[in-house]
């Protein structure tokens, strides 16, 4: 492994999640709201063609490490669900997989019933925060463009925080255990997200599941479907002739 290349990368990438998108984040939610004020509503569509391609800036210099520094993508978490049960009790391992695996289902189902049930759909509505309400597609053009940045950030965010920060902490901090790294990228995936005000400690929370998630299947795919699914829940929230007709 070339060490000094490797070093560059977690360094740089350090300063991206915890400076670059903190900062950058709070200036297009700052630049949005105003956009939409002003009556700019093509803004929303822009600010997530942004959010898309930023999203995957850290991810290509996560894979330029496995040519350039011999890593593989296994060691990113980019393999088949892998659990093991001889080092952790079957009794942790098995109900964190019911656990998931109900988690995922209510979530399918949350996604159903607001596409569908105008009634629960205006009662999750009253629980969204003030400060990020602007930031939901209402448009069907918007909701298409939503739908491809929660495939995006459920890939990218899931390689990036996951696969990555948990491979190359273990390697720069051999003396982190598990849970250390666990906490420290879950500390690191909430300060990317700080930008969505009292959100951000949902996003914390969330990070500190996925995290748990990733460590009991060694995989990041599992975890990316449920971050998808996790962020689909609210494309349809709002209704475009709902809102037109208030």
């Amino acid at each position: 492994m070339k060490v000094d290349f490797f070093a560059i990368v977690f360094i740089f990438l350090i300063l991206i999640l915890t400076v670059y998108f903190p900062i950058s984040g709070y200036r297009g939610m700052k630049r949005l709201k105003s956009q939409l004020t002003a009556g700019n509503h093509e803004e929303k569509a822009r600010f997530y063609h942004r959010t898309i391609a930023g999203s995957w800036v850290p991810v290509i210099l996560v894979l330029l490490l496995i040519p350039i520094s011999n890593v593989n993508p296994g060691d990113l978490g980019l393999k088949w669900i892998q659990i093991d049960t001889t080092s952790v009790s079957k009794w942790i391992v098995y109900p964190l997989i019911g656990f998931f695996l109900l988690y995922l289902i209510y979530l399918l189902y949350s996604l159903f019933v607001i596409k569908y049930d105008k009634k629960n759909r205006e009662k999750v509505a009253k629980t969204i925060p003030e400060d990020t309400r602007f930031l939901l597609p209402v448009t069907p053009k918007e909701k298409q463009l939503w739908t491809r940045v929660s495939i995006s950030a459920g890939i990218t965010e899931e390689i990036v925080y996951r696969g990555y920060l948990f491979f190359a902490l273990a390697v720069v901090f051999p003396s982190l255990s598990i849970i250390h790294i666990l906490l420290i990228t879950t500390l690191i995936f909430g300060m990317g997200h700080i930008y969505l005000g009292k959100d951000a400690i949902k996003s914390t929370f969330l990070g500190l599941l996925f995290g748990v998630f990733y460590i009991l299947f060694d995989s990041v795919i599992p975890v990316i479907i449920l971050h998808i699914v996790q962020d689909l829940v609210v494309r349809d929230i709002f209704q475009e002739e709902e809102i037109l007709n208030d």
